[in-house]
């Protein structure tokens, strides 16, 4: 398929539109070698502006909060940076994935608009919405700015109220969520309300979903990585707390800890459904062709059920339906490997392990 087929199921992202509107698009042609992708060169200006420059400043002059007195918090610009990643890898994968499924090739029942959009515009809008307001309202009721304005200074405050978050953090993050779950539960329904056929000649023997196998696989492991630097920016202040400040007062690992299980919990049954689903359509669909096998191989035999009198009546119907009947056989019901299975297994394992042992 050509890299216009893959285009068409690509969403434009929120971070990807805030860059251009900052202009950083047209920074990032300017800039000598390859172009920079623009949300990563907002980013990283971002970040470095506020990590960088301000809360150098504040450990410096004012004396105030800052990473280096609590390291742990530089989680949080790796959160980012890994959703600004996760959010595009995520997307360009389910384009790609969907292209080479070569909809365009198969019965008009399997409708390409069904898979033009990963999550709706829309929705990415109003869950963007939502999660300022919820962010906004953390500062103020939670945190309380004059808390945050007390330990990190006036100018790193407004800094991330007006621009690190509504800008960076918060659409990173919305794009990565919304991408992981519709991944995992938009995208096997649109399979089986598309009526896919398996590729039963597929060398994989993947029935040709073994793409889509790779990107529920990667998005799991981009939600691992999320879950891991939460754990390292909720849990290393309390295990090093001898060493290291806590600016905002001892956290209560009893909630840390229910969090992070909930999140794990949460994982666990996503990654659980969308491969379930996929599952049941890979074993439907083979159940069903080699049930169309099966009768047409009695059709080439005079007398099938009984093993002795039986006679083949067609031979060479016979062989080609033997040799179709083997590759329906040879295909599997999961897209996956085993060695996918065992790092997806160990992805499972991981947080809640780290979490349990503290």
């Amino acid at each position: 398929m050509s890299e216009d087929d893959a285009d068409r199921y690509r969403d434009r992202l929120l971070i990807e539109i805030v860059a251009e509107w900052l202009r950083f698009d047209s920074l990032a042609e300017r800039l000598p070698g390859p172009t920079v992708y623009p949300p990563y060169l907002l980013t990283v200006t971002i970040l470095f502006i506020q990590y960088g420059v301000l809360e150098l400043y504040n450990f410096y002059v004012t004396g105030k909060n800052s990473f280096v007195a609590s390291p742990s918090s530089l989680a949080l610009p790796a959160m980012t940076l890994l959703a600004v990643f996760g959010a595009r890898y995520m997307h360009d994968t389910y384009a790609d994935a969907v292209s080479r499924l070569q909809l365009l090739d198969r019965p008009a029942d399997s409708d390409p608009s069904t898979f033009e959009d990963l999550v709706s515009f829309r929705v990415r809008v109003a869950v963007y919405v939502v999660a300022l307001i919820a962010q906004k309202a953390s500062a103020i009721f939670l945190f309380g700015l004059g808390t945050l304005v007390e330990v990190d200074g006036i100018a790193l405050v407004a800094f991330e109220q007006a621009v690190v978050f509504p800008l960076v953090v918060v659409p990173a993050l919305v794009e990565l969520g919304l991408a992981y779950l519709s991944v995992h539960v938009a995208v096997p329904l649109k399979i089986q309300q598309a009526n896919l056929n398996l590729f039963f000649h597929d060398p994989l023997n993947m029935g040709g979903f073994g793409p889509i196998g790779e990107l529920l696989k990667r998005s799991y492991y981009l939600y691992t990585a999320v879950l891991l630097l939460y754990f390292v920016q909720t849990q290393a202040p309390v295990l090093l707390s001898e060493y290291f400040a806590l600016p905002y007062g001892q956290p209560d690992p009893p909630v840390i800890e229910l969090a992070l299980s909930l999140a794990w919990v949460f994982g666990i049954l996503t990654i659980g459904y969308s491969m379930y689903r996929i599952h049941s359509i890979m074993k439907r669909e083979k159940r069903d062709r080699i049930r169309e096998l099966e009768a047409d191989l009695r059709a080439t035999m005079d007398q099938p059920f009984d093993i002795a009198a039986a006679a083949i009546t067609d031979q060479t119907r016979y062989d080609e339906t033997q040799e179709h009947l083997q590759q329906v056989r040879d295909t599997k019901t999961y897209p996956t490997t085993f060695t996918m299975w065992s790092q997806i297994l160990i992805s499972v394992i991981l947080p809640q392990a780290l979490n349990m042992i503290v």
